[in-house]
């Protein structure tokens, strides 16, 4: 090439280029400055191209089989065609490319939004090839056509924009400090400053800003060709927009005038740790006690209770889901939730009457949204459970000390010992170099363990203007902290929505699930508090707990020992119960409005529940490795058998109902609702059992001898009619009125006596729409709402199906002088026996402030429960076959308040909220039969308060016995007050703790935080309770225990009181009156713990797009990893039985949503 020549081609770039520099000032309109408005809904799709190509001149270009059997869905109104390309792109899955003044339509085959634009001046174009080749259409396409502009404009997409700008609010012309400016799918953004005012460089011409502040609605932008961008936040109040569920249907929080509180299950409470969905509720609603017993796998689900105890035949809240009454709560997948309703007081729960005295909880499923694309969701998590605390048994040669130093306190003669002289000092001589012969067990290390527990879910969901669906299946298994004790849980759920047509809909909900449970005691180390020989006190240390080479389980070797002593691992081992467990739930509607605001619906719904459980022990004996031979004890005897039980169970609903919906004037709206339920249960239990298997191996019934064989069998069904109605009425949308009726007709009981009516009304007053607040509203008071309501619920949960049924016994008579067989009535009917009534008087505030920044809820309740069934006076005077029939003659009351405080703010970038809740709650007895004993229960005195001796502490010397009331004390005894000064001590001398009571807490509060940044987000829930004492005396601190048997813990060796020891913080071992219920052991159970701590990673979407994800969220997460509190026991959430000692957890886990 000649110099010439070269000189020549760059003077012809320089001028293609002016060319193209000129072009860009002369470019004919974007499509994101061209504006329209067309109604689009419900028109095929090349029609909707028409109508586009009629309002803007430009043309499309398409192959009809990629467009057709497309319709749209959506209107607009003055929009910029790009806007509507992309609302089109995204619901069709279509890509949009313009060029110049055609408009290209090809498949998308990621089926993201795809909307491009090149606006080319003809006479500007430099062709580089000209060819043409057949698309897949047949059409006759560019095969390569570039611009010179084109590269530029490229160009200039890539160069980085300084974007300026300033935001200000709706409710103010003011600019707005602190609001987020973000580059959208970028963690590039800044924060406006005291003005209002920003700058930020952006990518390029197509970045969209995000403008978010807390209270205001979120704004996207998109750059275009603009260098300044101005925005307007719109005041956002999603509290009182926000759609609650209640019963039988939805109303928008603002016109709710009941107490009812929502949780909104998302991806953080989802992914806690957790073995079922009550104990994720902790915390989160006040007035509702979430307590957990223990932490056993397959029963640590926790109890619910909803203002304190509203009586003494079931307490429990009615579970909900779905529409479905009594669901199981923890069989649910907590994945497949969305959200959880809390009713509280008589309005919110009367639709439910006879069952919801104790409130209601109403649990609705996720499911899939109109127009929203099929989207696939993975949530996996692992995690490892250890004890919040744990008892700590003694070493064999420390407690076989104890054992001597317990005879010397109570005065046994040496002689008497239960060891000779020497035996100790050999046995722990001896244990060093033979531990088989001369064991010393740890069993708390043999039987525990670090539990393990790995959740896995997927779910897809998705939806178009016809149908909509929700598909999930989970995966729960969880070790137990103890050998053997695991439970494996599956989930399957399909929801779907199908729209016949315009105005008739159907529907189906359906949750599958079943379970494998394997453990030895039902509660861990006891069963139905019946330890039955095999409670871990009586495990003691000198005992090996199985030797591999001989196949033996070990018992007692050393001299004296009891022989029935205790061996936990052939237990754990061998004696275990397999349980599966199968469920069903289906929910079938069909709803049809025929006229505007009418709708009519019918729901019939069927809960299945099928349980087996079997057990066939093997056998074993109780092996002495000194003497080489079998002890006395066998743990599983030879003839060792099989049981088979079975429990199977529906339930059937079917309702209709009719909701009604219209306005008249300008400012009356009115709601109806009318239903008809029917609903019916069956209960079937069997069992049978044979001894004398032909081989340890086999489990089945069959496989074993007929000799010894037992059966058994029962079944039972209930049935509830029910009418219901409900009428809410709004005028000039702030004062409101609604009121409610249920009538329920139970099986349970007599004519006469069925049915029980329980209706409640409530009013609401939103005075911040008024106008003479104005004044307030404009400066710092947002929203306010004033409810009180009053009305009746029923419960029936405390009679048996069969109770009002008058039944026969056989018996014998003297008829001459022969014996006859025949019958007699076994018990007395109480023919008036009915429902007890509830009655709620509920007073609340909400209130609103700094546009809802902050928001308080505070409600006064009063609940009076009368009737409640109880043993009928005349039981006393009956003897024989006889059983005297109950009556409604109990009263209950409860009174407390409760308190739900939210802040929410955003510094800069990072977004944040506060929550504060808390309840106190009064329960006081007001009516009762005869039947009144002091320490559990008395007038005027809440229900089973603590009842006690008031102790004077530990008598140190002869003479501080002699200076004290007689009660046959020893010095290192606990000394007790007489109280009232007669001179002896007695229950008269005991003192009620009228402030406590002994099951529960009086008084909950809760604390959870939360914050977010740049991807970044954690979580912190504390939760704490007060107002609970109990005694912490056990049979595991027994300090008069009296058997060889025993096994002592630390707390034996290092505690009690001695003549060497007067500083002993336990009394002397030995003493009955050391174990009495005193002070001396009464502990105040108020803790404060860190329920939850999570921190959570959202991969940018940057980053996401170049791998074809939607969503990643790594987390971490731990349960119950700190607990503050002067409680001794083991833990003082834990309720029920106090020698169970099986922990709490405390969890450690890690995990990871996806979405696609």
């Amino acid at each position: 090439m000649t110099r010439y020549a070269l000189l020549g081609g760059i003077i012809q770039c320089l001028f293609v280029g002016l060319l193209a520099a000129s072009d860009l000032k002369a470019q004919e309109k974007s499509i994101e400055d061209i504006y329209l408005s067309a109604n689009l809904r419900n028109m095929k799709l090349e029609d909707a191209f028409v109508k586009i190509v009629e309002k803007t001149d430009l043309n499309f270009q398409y192959d009809r089989k990629i467009v057709s059997n497309k319709k749209l869905s959506q209107d607009f109104t003055n929009e910029s065609l790009g806007k509507v390309l992309r609302s089109i792109s995204q619901e069709t899955g279509l890509s949009f490319r313009r060029v110049n003044e055609t408009i290209h339509v090809t498949e998308n085959p990621t089926k993201r939004v795809s909307v491009t634009e090149l606006v080319v001046p003809s006479n500007q174009l430099v062709p580089i090839q000209l060819a043409s080749r057949n698309t897949a259409s047949g059409m006759q396409a560019p095969f390569r056509s570039v611009a010179v502009s084109e590269m530029l404009t490229n160009a200039r997409r890539l160069q980085a924009i300084t974007i300026t700008g300033r935001v200000t609010g709706s409710d103010s012309k003011e600019g707005m400090p602190g609001v987020s400016v973000v580059e959208k799918g970028t963690a590039n953004g800044t924060t406006t400053n005291t003005d209002g005012n920003y700058s930020l460089n952006v990518t390029n011409a197509s970045s969209v800003l995000v403008f978010s502040f807390i209270g205001y609605a979120t704004q996207e932008v998109e750059v275009g060709n603009r260098q300044t961008v101005e925005v307007v936040l719109q005041s956002e109040d999603r509290a009182l927009d926000e759609v609650v569920v209640v019963g039988y249907g939805t109303q928008k929080r603002a016109n709710v005038t009941g107490a009812v509180a929502t949780v909104t299950i998302d991806e953080k409470i989802a992914s806690r740790s957790l073995a079922n969905v009550s104990s994720g509720l902790a915390g989160l609603v006040p007035g509702m006690a979430v307590t957990q017993s223990t932490g056993m796998a397959g029963r640590n689900n926790a109890s619910l209770m909803i203002r304190g105890l509203g009586t003494v035949n079931g307490a429990g809240p009615l579970i909900v889901v779905d529409g479905m009454p009594d669901v199981d709560i923890n069989r649910i997948n907590i994945h497949d939730i969305e959200s959880v309703s809390v009713l509280k007081d008589a309005t919110s729960a009367s639709v439910y009457g006879s069952r919801a005295a104790n409130g209601v909880i109403l649990i609705t499923t996720k499911s899939g949204k109109g127009q929203e694309r099929a989207s696939i969701n993975y949530t996996g998590s692992y995690a490892v459970q250890v004890p919040t605390r744990a008892i700590d048994f003694m070493d064999d040669y420390p407690r076989a000390l104890t054992l001597h130093q317990r005879a010397a306190d109570v005065g046994t003669l040496r002689s008497n010992y239960l060891f000779r002289d020497g035996t100790i000092d050999q046995w722990m001589a001896l244990g060093m170099v033979d531990p088989l012969r001369y064991p010393n067990t740890d069993w708390w290390d043999i039987i525990m363990r670090n539990g393990t527990m790995q959740n896995h879910n997927l779910s897809a969901s998705g939806g178009n203007d016809k149908s909509n669906f929700f598909i999930s299946i989970g995966l729960m298994d969880e070790k137990g902290l103890q050998i053997n004790n695991d439970f494996k849980r599956y989930n399957a759920r399909f929801n779907f929505d199908y729209k016949l047509n315009k105005n008739m809909n159907v529907g189906v909900r359906f949750q599958g699930n079943w379970s494998k449970f394997t453990y030895f005691l039902a509660d861990g180390f006891t069963e139905d508090n019946n330890t039955a020989g095999y409670d871990m006190q009586y495990a003691i240390a000198g005992i090996v707990p199985y030797d591999p080479v001989s196949g033996y389980y070990g018992g007692t070797m050393a001299y004296n020992e009891d022989p029935q002593a205790y061996n936990p691992y052939t237990n754990y081992i061998n004696n275990l119960s397999y349980q599966n467990r199968q469920e069903a739930n289906a929910n079938l509607f069909w709803d049809w409005s025929p006229i505007k605001g009418l709708t009519a619906r019918i729901d019939y719904a069927l809960n299945y529940d099928n349980q087996f459980r079997w057990n066939a022990n093997m056998p074993n004996r109780a092996y002495n490795f000194q003497q080489g031979a079998f002890g006395a004890r066998a743990y599983v005897t030879d003839n060792a058998g099989v049981g088979n039980f079975t429990n199977t169970g529906y339930k059937t609903m079917l309702n209709g109902r009719l909701t009604y919906n219209t306005s008249f004037g300008k400012n009356h709206t009115l709601s109806a609702l009318a239903v008809y339920s029917e609903e019916y249960w069956y209960d079937r239990y069997q069992s049978s059992s044979r001894n004398d298997r032909l081989h340890p191996s086999l489990h089945e019934i069959d496989a074993a001898l007929t000799d010894i064989q037992g059966t058994g069998g029962s079944s039972s069904a209930e049935g509830l009619r029910s009418y219901i109605g409900r009428l809410n009425y709004t005028a000039f949308d702030r004062y409101l009125l609604e009121v409610n009726f249920r009538a329920d007709g139970s099986s349970k009981f007599l004519d006469g006596s069925r049915f029980g009516f329980f209706p409640s009304a409530a009013l609401g007053w939103r005075f911040t729409e008024e106008s003479f607040i104005s004044a307030f509203t404009d400066r710092f008071l947002s929203s306010g709402k004033l409810r009180v309501s009053y009305g009746s619920l029923g419960n029936n949960a405390g009679v048996g199906r069969y109770e009002q049924q008058e039944t026969l016994a056989a018996s014998n008579y003297f008829l001459g002088n022969s014996i006859q067989k025949g019958f007699v009535n076994r018990k007395m009917v109480n023919r008036d026996l009915s429902w007890e009534t509830t009655s709620v008087f509920n007073l609340g505030l909400d209130l609103g402030f700094l546009n809802n920044r902050l928001t308080a809820e505070i409600d006064f309740y009063d609940r009076l429960t009368t009737g409640m069934n109880r043993p009928s006076e005349m039981s006393i005077h009956l003897t024989g076959a006889y059983t005297a029939p109950r009556r409604n003659i109990g009263n209950l009351r409860n009174r407390g308040v409760e308190l739900n405080l939210t802040w929410r703010d955003q510094i800069g970038q990072v977004a944040y909220g506060v929550n504060l809740n808390g309840s106190k709650n009064v329960t006081t007895l007001e009516k009762w039969n005869e039947f009144l004993g002091k320490g559990w229960v008395f007038l005027n005195m809440p229900y089973r308060y603590v009842y006690a001796w008031e102790d004077m502490g530990i008598a140190q010397t002869w003479e501080d016995v002699y200076n004290a009331t007689p009660q046959g004390a020893s010095p290192g005894d606990i000394l007790r007050k007489d109280v009232n000064g007669d001179g002896r001590i007695d229950d008269n001398d005991k003192i009620a703790h009228s402030k406590f009571q002994r099951e529960r807490p009086t008084t909950f509060l809760a604390l959870n935080a939360n914050a977010s940044w740049r991807g970044f987000d954690i979580v912190v829930l504390v939760q704490g309770a007060t107002g609970r004492k109990d005694f912490w005396l056990n049979n595991h601190n027994n300090v008069n225990f009296g058997t060889q048997r025993y096994a002592s813990t630390w707390g034996h060796w290092e505690n009690p009181w001695s003549w060497e020891n007067r500083d002993g913080a336990w009394p002397r071992l030995g003493g009955s009156n050391n174990t009495t219920e005193s002070t001396f052991w009464l502990d105040d159970l108020s803790y404060i713990r860190v329920k939850n701590v999570q921190l959570g990673y959202n991969v940018p979407k940057t980053v996401l797009r170049k791998i074809g994800l939607a969503s990643v969220r790594i987390f971490g997460s731990s349960e119950n990893i700190a607990t503050l509190t002067k409680f001794r026991g083991l833990d003082p959430e834990k309720d029920g039985n106090r020698s169970n000692v099986y922990p709490i957890n405390k969890s450690y886990s890690v995990g990871i949503n996806i979405g696609i």
